[in-house]
Formats: structure tokens, sequence, C-alpha cells
């Protein structure tokens, strides 16, 4: 008899634990995610996500609006699986400034004497319908190929996001605040390497309204902006002392092919460089500007223009043709170890050695305009300062991927390369930049 109260005790603890421990019985009720940011518009999917570890048998989201209780999902089916998404429409026609909806779900377990376990969310969101204002206040007239532009815009939303100019379905570029809340500023750029340019005020607010408004530049075609083609002939010695300099400072094996070493320089560490030098240049420091003025850069005064920006050039090794780069500032030469000269004040923001382009000096002037300094032998400032009008800023040289002593200057907006001769004429600044500026201050001020 003692054994067999000692058997049913064993068979009740068995029980127990089995029941305790067992995952057909697991305790933990099912999660609910709803992916909210507390806004809708009524017409973009709530999506919610429900998760169990024994599986979902059961689900249901009830709408409430006013008086208004609607059950929009009733779902129960036990082999529904361990993660459940939904995309809740809901329904367009509701007349609320907010809803609440009502999530709640149940899983396969056992505990609970087999009924499961449960689980219920409630999410409150404000119900906003009306598109943001969005308005284009002034722009440059045109823009070229590789060019600048400035553009003042309008966006407006009690429950604003986003706003931001959309260039090319592609390039992203910050608006500045800008004399009055709801105002913004912003120089955009067209890629040299893109063919054609279209331009977009894109703003949205937190319910997923967004609105579009097409900004109106007509395209330039003539002068600097035609591209040129310039077959640059590589010799044996440039590749086994400039290039493969580049690749050993840069921590790369050197091929034993001369024809892959220049294009481990010209392609893959370009690249790498061209990555960094848009990491330094693509960000706008100001929270709020009120005026914009520049005057035109002159780094190398009295020197010769030796490359444009935007060339195509094509190189060759012993007459065939091995690799291509779209170049990207202006070369300008004059004597060895020459003087580099602020133009414009502005604060620097690296003074480093970057691969092909040797030690690298750039200059942040407002509004995510920025100019580049390269092969130089010297600096004459460092990381941090600030710079005025006709301060001695570094000595040309010949560090880097370059044949000779010389300054490759470069201007980026928001990152993207741009046309430096624009920004070297006193009278294309005038025109495209600070008196589109000026006035859109004036219309939004009066």
């Amino acid at each position: 008899m003692k054994k067999l109260w000692i058997l049913v005790v064993v068979l009740i603890l068995g029980a127990i634990g089995f029941v305790y421990f067992s995952p057909l019985f697991e305790k933990e009720p099912p999660k609910i995610i709803v992916h909210t940011n507390g806004f809708t518009n009524l017409k973009n999917p709530i999506e919610i996500e429900i998760k169990d570890n024994s599986g979902i048998k059961y689900y249901k989201v009830v709408l409430v609006a006013n008086t208004m209780v609607e059950e929009l999902v009733n779902i129960q089916n036990p082999s529904l699986g361990k993660d459940v998404k939904i995309k809740l429409k809901l329904p367009k026609n509701i007349d609320a400034k907010e809803i609440k909806l009502i999530v709640e779900a149940s899983d396969t377990s056992k505990w609970h004497f087999f009924a499961g376990n449960s689980a219920k969310k409630e999410i409150v969101l404000k119900v906003d319908k009306t598109s943001p204002d969005a308005e284009i206040i002034n722009n440059s007239y045109a823009i070229g190929r590789g060019g600048s532009a400035a553009v003042v815009v309008k966006a407006k939303d009690e429950n604003l996001k986003d706003a931001y100019i959309l260039i090319n379905n592609k390039y992203k570029f910050k608006l500045t605040p800008f004399v009055k809340k709801g105002y913004y500023v912003s120089l955009v750029a067209w890629p040299v390497w893109d063919n054609t340019f279209d331009a977009n005020l894109v703003v949205e607010d937190k319910a997923g309204n967004i609105v579009k408004e097409h900004i109106p530049f007509f395209w330039r075609t003539r002068g600097i902006y035609r591209l040129k083609n310039v077959k640059i002939r590589i010799t044996e010695n440039f590749i086994k002392n400039v290039a493969r300099r580049v690749i050993e400072k840069m921590g790369f094996d050197v091929p034993e092919n001369p024809v892959e070493t220049f294009k481990l320089v010209n392609e893959k560490i370009r690249k790498m460089n061209e990555e960094k030098i848009y990491t330094l240049t693509n960000t706008v420091y100001e929270d709020k500007i009120n005026s914009f003025y520049m005057l035109r850069f002159n780094p190398l005064p009295g020197s010769a223009k030796r490359a444009d920006f935007g060339e195509m050039r094509h190189y060759y090794y012993k007459g065939e043709e091995i690799s291509t780069a779209i170049h990207k500032g202006i070369d300008l030469a004059k004597i060895k170890r020459a003087k580099i000269y602020s133009s414009n004040n502005g604060k620097v923001i690296a003074t480093e050695w970057i691969g092909i382009y040797g030690n690298t000096l750039i200059i942040y002037h407002k509004l995510g305009l920025y100019t580049l300094y390269a092969h130089t032998s010297e600096f004459k400032v460092k990381k941090g300062d600030f710079v005025r009008r006709g301060e001695v800023i570094a000595l040309t040289g010949a560090t880097g991927a370059v044949f000779g002593d010389h300054l490759h200057f470069g201007v980026y907006v928001q990152g993207i390369p741009v046309q430096p001769r624009e920004w070297m004429d006193s009278h294309w600044i005038k025109v495209n930049v600070s008196n589109v500026i000026n006035k859109a201050r004036g219309m939004i001020l009066r």
C-alpha cells in the first residue's frame, strides 16, 4: 500500500512537472506589436505583428471612432504560425480626430486549462488627412550639369515629419530653416555623372501625407557645362613611383601586373577616397540662417588652369585604354610650394592624407558648401581652426597620385562635387545664389 501511495505521488509530481515545464503548456502570452508613430491618414495600412513561441490560434482587431465600434478582423485558425503579420486597412470615411485600435490574440498553448494565453493591446492614433503646405518661394533660374543652384521653399504642417529637396529621385538635400518658421533654404547640385536633372520639394507629415512640388530649373548646356573627353598616357615610371606608393600607404598588396596596379589606384582606391570625402562634406551644420554671402574663390592667385572639372579621363598604357575616371575638381598650377589662400571665412573640418588626393584640407563655409584643397605639401592650419578670408592655409605639392606640383581645388555641396568655376565667378554667385536668397528673404518678411 505504501509503495502504491509513493507511486501515486510520483505520478502526480511528474504530471505537475510535465504541465509546468512542457512546451505544450507554455505560459507566455502573445506579443502584440503595432508599428506606428501615433498618427494615421486612414490611407496607409497599419502594420501589426503578433508573435508567440507556441503559435497563434486567434486574433481580432476592433476599431473605435467616436461612437462607432467596428470589428475589422476576426481570425481563428490553429495553424497561423508563430509570427503573424497584418497590414490593416482602415475605413477612409471616418470623421474623427483620433481613433482607437483594440488588438486581441491568443496562442495554441494548453495553459489555462487548454484555453491558451491571451493578450490585448489598445492603440490610440491621431487622424490627419490634411496634406502639408508646400511652396517654392524662389530658386535660381537655371542649372548646368555639374553645377549648383539655390532654392528657398515653404514647408508647413502641424505634424511635420520631414522636408527636403530630392534631385533625380535619388539625392536628398537637407533644408536649413530660413528667416521665419516654416521657411527653408538649400543649395543643390546636379551630379556631373547624371545626364539629366529633375528637382522636387518633398514634404511629409507624421501621418504619411506627402506632397511633391516641382522646382522649375532650366538647363544650361553651353560653356563650362560642356564636358570633355581627355586622353592621358600612363607611364611605367608613374605606376612604379606614384601608384605603388599610394597602394602601399593605403595598406594594400601591390599587384605584379602594372595595369592591375594602376586600376587598383584609379578604381578601388579612388572609390574609397571619394566615399571618405563624401562623408566629410555631406553635413549641414547650421540650425538656422538669416542670410548667405560668399565672395568668389581664388585659392591660388596668378595660377594657370591645367585641368577642368567634369573631364572624362581615359587612361592609356602602351596604346591601350585601361581605365577611366571623372575629374571632380579643377587643377591649378603656379610655382612649387605656392601659397594657397582661403577666399572666404570657414571652419577647417579636415587636414589629412586621403589616398590619391594626398594631403587634403577641407573647409566648411555654411549651408552645406565646402571647398577642398588636395595634393598639398604642407598644412598651415589644423582641423577645428576657423580661417578668415586671405589667410594662407596650405602650400601646393605633389602628394597622392599626381604627375607634379599643383593644387586640385574642389567645391562640394552636401557631399556632391560641383563646378568650381561657378564659385570662382563673382557675377555667377551674385545672380544665382545671393540675389535668389535675398529676394526670397524680402518676399517672406514683407
